[in-house]
């Protein structure tokens, strides 16, 4: 039998509690081993300071539990931080009513939401606890394209064999309930059947601008699609004519078209859909506005080869049964419908009470989103575009490819704040860009050294402060609120954050404490019981380098309106 309750703690005894419950008394362990107690979790809300707590119990005498003395002094002992009954020491325990019951095959294993990331740098397995959230373990790879023929691609068989091998090993330890998956963007997989009718096409290869003209002629307007002219293959609609124009033959067979998230979610399930995040993402073939494919798209008569649209997060079934046996995961393991990277990071916060909200989602790509923002400010030769949410809402955007630039700038050494300092006071800057994407997708990236060789920690300022800027100057183009949540890498950048503070003093600088809010975003589209509040830390600014930063930004501004 399952015992549950609810406890209340004193507020800002939590970290206490944690410490008394790492130090637990042998014989009081011992106590409850002896009363046939097993599987005891406590889970902690910290924002309510209440604790849940359940424990598995064949037969267990209540009585003789509480009256022993070692229980008798273990509640004593916790009384200076948790609410008692007023008789005793004992905490005040509200039974908690079970309402639903699973993983009864396996119940010596934590329950988890395993959510599959695959992102343009790093392939990662998290998982997720299925009652309250927390992320228990991250499995990650980094992730490599093949540069062979017929065109540079991914390498989708050796993702694919990563992916069951860790599953497999996660599987000894945890009981996977559910998969979720969410994947960067400007991907898709041509079918034949259940096969590839061509390789997946990487996104950055530039060959796609073999039919440049063509395409620019044939492509929606950006009234339309909200999709801006991207270089290389960042236009999925580009990827796809480029597809049907030099392999005719091939194209030809291509009996559907899944968009990456549902490609994975095909390999695990044998279900195939289509889904709006990543349909509406720079891809000029959606309507973000009518919700539904282009005129283009169905000029292509690309629209006929899409499976249906199903709602993100949706279960598209169960892992198929002979996976499940080659992997060792449970035969009703639920298989969700995938979504693009960015808009998981939105996920959070998208049912918030609030009118607006700023989200800044870090990782190769700084994809700079507002929750009910206008779409008027939107400027196509800017890379400023309508994304689309989990709701299906057109969602306005700007990006640049922060975490590719910021790798190209800095060393293996940290910065110190020291270090920021030297960069400001000597003018030395990093001048955009330096890789594809973003406002200034057409400049060359430069820095003006002011004849000083930099240091390996000051090359890392200059990278931070780099990022920064453009995060600044992205947010000031964009219709933002004045609650901007940093998501992801940069969220632990302490540099980025104070600079980025005392940059905008007219906005509350938040930075969230999940350690991937992409992976989070998507573990909530696939169960919305989990509590998945955010983290959040108010990012603050060094006064003393406020003077010096403005006249350093304002130079900075005026450089870069000159390109």
């Amino acid at each position: 039998m399952r015992y549950a309750s609810v406890m209340y703690l004193r507020k800002g005894f939590e970290d206490e509690y944690k410490r008394r419950h790492d130090n637990l008394w042998p014989e009081l362990a011992e106590h409850l081993k002896q009363q046939g107690i097993y599987n005891y979790y406590i889970h902690l809300d910290r924002n309510e300071s209440r604790l849940y707590a359940s424990f598995d119990a064949d037969e267990l005498d209540t009585k003789v539990l509480a009256d022993h003395p070692v229980m008798q002094r273990w509640w004593q002992y916790m009384a200076d931080i948790m609410e008692t009954k007023m008789s005793s020491f004992e905490p005040v325990a509200d039974a908690l009513e079970p309402v639903f019951q699973f993983n009864v095959q396996q119940a010596n294993k934590v329950r988890v939401v395993a959510v599959l990331d695959i992102g343009k740098t790093n392939i990662k397995i998290c998982l997720m606890d299925g009652q309250t959230g927390a992320l228990l373990q991250i499995a990650k790879r980094t992730n490599e394209v093949i540069n062979a023929a017929p065109y540079p691609h991914v390498d989708e068989a050796s993702i694919w064999a990563w992916i069951k091998d860790t599953l497999a090993e996660l599987a000894q330890d945890y009981f996977i309930s559910s998969i979720a998956i969410t994947t960067h963007g400007a991907t898709i997989a041509c079918m034949k059947g259940d096969q590839l009718a061509l390789p997946i096409l990487d996104y950055e290869y530039d060959g796609v601008s073999d039919v440049k003209a063509e395409y620019d002629a044939a492509r929606p307007d950006f009234k339309e699609s909200f999709s801006p002219r991207l270089p290389q293959g960042l236009n999925l609609g580009a990827q796809l004519f480029w597809q049907q124009q030099r392999f005719a033959s091939e194209f030809k067979e291509v009996d559907s078209l899944l968009l990456y998230p549902q490609y994975w979610g095909f390999k695990l399930s044998g279900h195939k859909a289509s889904e709006v995040t990543s349909l509406g993402c720079h891809t000029d073939l959606w309507n973000p506005i009518n919700c539904q494919f282009s005129a283009f798209c169905e000029q292509q008569n690309w629209n006929a080869l899409f499976p249906p649209v199903l709602e993100t997060g949706a279960k598209l079934g169960v892992i198929l049964p002979e996976l499940a046996q080659e992997i060792g995961l449970p035969a009703n393991c639920v298989i969700f419908n995938g979504v693009h990277d960015s808009n998981a990071s939105l996920v959070p916060y998208i049912g918030q009470p609030m009118e607006k909200l700023t989200v800044v989602s870090s990782g190769t790509w700084t994809v700079i989103a507002t929750i009910n923002g206008k779409l008027d400010f939107l400027h196509e030769e800017k890379d400023m575009l309508a994304n689309v949410d989990a709701l299906g809402r057109a969602t306005p955007t700007i990006r640049f490819m922060g975490g590719r630039e910021w790798e190209h700038l800095r060393s293996d050494t940290p910065a110190t704040f020291s270090d920021v300092s030297f960069i400001l006071e000597h003018g030395i800057m990093a001048l955009p860009a330096f890789a594809q994407g973003g406002p200034f997708a057409h400049c060359d990236g430069k820095i003006l050294e002011r004849g000083l060789t930099l240091t390996p920690s000051q090359q890392s300022a200059l990278a931070d402060i780099y990022v920064a800027l453009m995060t600044d100057y992205c947010l000031d183009l964009m219709d933002t609120s004045d609650t901007v949540i940093v998501e992801g890498a940069f969220s632990n950048n302490h540099n980025f954050l104070t600079l980025l503070a005392c940059m905008r003093s007219q906005d509350e600088i938040y930075a969230s404490r999940d350690v991937t809010g992409t992976s989070g975003g998507a573990a909530l589209l696939s169960n919305k019981s989990l509590k998945l509040k955010g983290r959040l830390s108010l990012a603050t600014c060094e006064p003393q380098i406020k003077p010096l930063l403005n006249l350093y930004r304002q130079q900075w501004r005026d450089l870069v309106a000159a390109l």
